[in-house]
């Protein structure tokens, strides 16, 4: 089975169904629960996540919808590790290197985010725009 990382702004276009790229990202969620892939989303991201949900986007019954989505999609831990190379890297955005460096620890097969152009370089995970993945 496929290990599919998401990076926050796939999820929360996934949870507050931003258009228009709800469609794309609800096909990972069809994935996990047809058994084709394991879905994980990195400890670091869920401030944000909650935040955007609760405070910014406003979900109608964004309990509901968090406990939904994580019943499909896992959890994980970065670390110490992970904190320390994405400080050292060449990310511009440090919080893209967190959550690249938190996908590489895990062994991710895939890398799921809307914002490709700020993975280049070394990159040793398959980064695709949920578009991509779908079509390519």
């Amino acid at each position: 089975m496929v290990k599919i990382f998401l990076d926050t702004n796939v999820v929360i276009d996934l949870l507050a169904k931003r258009e228009p790229f709800y469609k794309d990202a609800k096909s990972f969620l069809l994935l996990a629960q047809n058994g084709f892939a394991q879905l994980f989303i990195a400890e670091s991201s869920l401030g944000n996540l909650f935040y955007l949900a609760f405070e910014v986007y406003k979900i109608p019954k964004a309990n509901e919808i968090l406990e939904k989505f994580f019943s499909v999609c896992d959890v994980i831990p970065g670390g110490r590790d992970s904190v320390r190379k994405s400080l050292n890297s060449n990310f511009k955005d440090k919080e893209d290197g967190l959550q690249y460096y938190t996908a590489l620890a895990h062994k991710m097969d895939f890398f799921i985010t809307r914002n490709k152009k700020d993975f280049k370089g070394d990159i040793q995970i398959l980064v695709f725009t949920p578009k991509e993945f779908f079509t390519s």
